[in-house]
Formats: C-alpha cells, sequence, structure tokens
C-alpha cells in the first residue's frame, strides 16, 4: 500500500539516478533499498497502516510472504487473496498480448512488500520498480525478492522522484484509495509514462454516486475507528467513477463475461480502469 516511512538509520543525501536511455540497463548485482524522498516526512501515516495491518493480521513473516498470493490463514484472508490472484493472473495475461517478449519497464506503484512486483519480474524482459511510501514493507519486500531486473523504491510519485518519460506501464493494485486527489495523481502519473504507456487500476472501488461515495467514506472511519486506530481514516479516501471516466478512465471489465465472473465471487467487484 502507498502509506508512509520510517527514518532509516542513514537516508542518502543524494538519490540514484537511472539511465534515461531507450535501453533497458541490467543491475550487475541486487540493489538494496533505494531511497528517493525522505521516509520521516511520512513517518506517522506508516506508523498507522502498519498498527492497522497487525490488528488484521495482514504483516506477514518472510516465509509467508514468499508464498503470497497464496495464503492458507487467517481464513477470512483467502478469499481476498483468491480474488487479488486472479487479478494478477488476468493483467500479466494482458502484458503478454500487449508486449510478449519487448523490454518493458513497470512500475507497481503502492507495491506494499512486493508481491505482485516479484511476480511481474519473473520475466526476465520487465524492468520492475517496486514503489512505495513504506519503508518497512519494502525493506522486507527487498530481503525476500531478489531478482536483478526488480529494484525497491522508496519514493513519493507526486515530488517528482521518478524518471519522466520512462515506464511504459503504471499499475496501482489495491492502492489508488491512498492518495487523496485523482487529477493530481494522475497528472503526475502521466508524466511518468512512456510514449504509448498505459495506466492501470486496479482491486479498487469508483462509487457511482456521491451518496454511495459518502456512504463508503462514513463506513470507513466505522472501521477504523472499531479498529483502535481511528487516526487512519483521514488517510484513506474514496473516488468516484464519474471522475475517474472525465480523466479518461475506460473500464476493461466492462464485458458480460466479466461481469457474470463477477456476480459469481470468481473475481472481484471491482473495475479495472485503463488511462493514457
Amino acid at each position: 500500500m502507498y502509506c508512509g516511512g520510517v527514518a532509516p538509520q542513514s537516508t542518502p543525501s543524494t538519490f540514484q539516478q537511472v539511465p534515461r536511455s531507450g535501453a533497458i540497463s541490467t543491475p550487475q548485482q541486487i540493489m538494496p533499498l533505494e531511497y528517493r524522498s525522505n521516509p520521516s516526512d511520512f513517518q506517522r501515516k506508516e506508523q498507522l497502516y502498519l498498527d492497522v495491518r497487525r490488528r488484521e493480521g495482514r504483516v506477514p513473516t518472510d516465509e509467508a510472504l514468499l508464498q503470497l498470493p497464496h495464503v492458507k490463514t487467517p481464513a477470512a484472508l483467502t478469499k481476498e487473496w483468491r480474488w487479488r490472484k486472479r487479478s494478477l493472473e488476468r493483467l500479466d495475461r494482458y502484458l503478454n498480448r500487449q508486449y510478449g517478449n519487448q523490454p518493458i519497464r513497470l512500475l507497481d506503484l503502492g507495491c506494499g512488500n512486493g508481491w505482485m512486483s516479484n511476480y511481474l519480474a519473473s520475466q526476465p524482459e520487465r524492468e520492475v520498480w517496486a514503489t512505495d511510501l513504506n519503508e518497512q514493507e519494502l525493506l522486507q519486500g527487498s530481503r525476500v525478492f531478489q531478482k536483478e531486473n526488480l529494484r525497491f523504491v522508496y519514493a513519493d510519485v507526486l515530488q517528482g522522484t521518478l524518471p519522466g518519460q520512462y515506464f511504459e506501464v503504471i499499475v496501482l493494485a489495491a492502492s489508488v484509495q491512498y492518495f487523496p486527489d485523482l487529477k493530481e495523481l494522475l497528472t503526475a502519473l502521466r508524466r511518468l509514462l512512456a510514449a504509448n504507456g498505459t495506466i492501470h487500476f486496479l482491486d479498487s472501488h469508483f462509487y457511482a454516486t456521491k451518496a454511495e461515495q459518502q456512504a463508503a467514506r462514513q463506513r470507513s472511519f466505522t472501521y477504523y475507528e472499531q479498529a483502535g486506530v481511528p487516526e487512519m481514516g483521514k488517510f484513506y479516501h474514496h473516488h468516484l467513477w464519474k471522475e475517474a471516466q472525465e480523466l479518461g478512465a475506460v473500464n476493461l471489465h466492462r464485458r458480460p463475461d466479466v461481469y457474470l465472473l463477477q456476480r459469481l465471487g470468481y473475481l472481484a467487484p471491482f473495475p479495472w480502469l485503463k488511462l493514457v
């Protein structure tokens, strides 16, 4: 998830630069977590987020992280993870159809511990940036998942710390709700897109009406209050489908077969939004 961080013992005063040429570089060694933003700026948000996740039983051990998206316990999470797995597999097939064996650069924004980034990096032609503002999860992911074409990056996308016109694909899976302003977010993301690049929102709800949006907002505040972390409610946001549509979103799930699979509970009841 895209949230905050705790200051590391040593934060680099300068950030590593990346090549801007057309060719994708291949790292000569496994890279540690790369800092492009200052974790102390987001410390409180990360603390709250992790507190909620611990209470929900969603902070995996290294061994459990290696198994994601396959989970056995707690049982309450198995259905959710089946949905996340199927969304990821559908995305992976889409990327294979669109790009085949062509080299691409992919930004997984709000990657959390990087389980999805690791899966997407299974194809060596993809250069995958696992990016978030949750230092603890990024450190775990960079320790557990080690691939030459996978880099873990602590960066605030809204601060312009990522390379412009660089990524063919940007994915936000279950993370757009941690951004308060959809227009501001998309403006920042579009600066990062390479020619003919695409942005994808997965596994997040977009509300049909303001009444539905307000009701969902109230449910979220109630949930965090009952979880014992009421302050987290101000960091969880609810976006309207109409706003996404006005910003250029197309719902790839608007198909009869997908609708049926969602009604049957096989796929998650969320849109798959694509933007350019």
